[in-house]
């Protein structure tokens, strides 16, 4: 398995390390292969990401169940 995708989402509602935190053990818990990269400061979330193992709307979810707002998503 490889990764094979990137998407870059803006999040609202992050304000420290810890919201970044709940954000990456969301995604762990996806069990996925995957890479991310969080700037607390302009509220983007990067992930790299395996896209035979999951999809967009996975991600999303993930972060929404982590209790932020996804505003938009950016494909790379």
């Amino acid at each position: 398995m490889t990764i094979n995708k990137s998407i870059n989402l803006k999040v609202n509602g992050m304000h420290c390390g810890g919201c970044a935190g709940k954000i990456k053990k969301s995604l762990n818990e996806l069990n996925i292969d995957h890479t991310v990269d969080i700037n607390v400061e302009s509220g983007k979330v990067s992930i790299k990401f395996n896209s035979e193992q999951s999809t967009i709307a996975v991600l999303k979810s993930s972060v929404e169940k982590a209790g932020f707002q996804v505003e938009s998503i950016e494909l790379e």
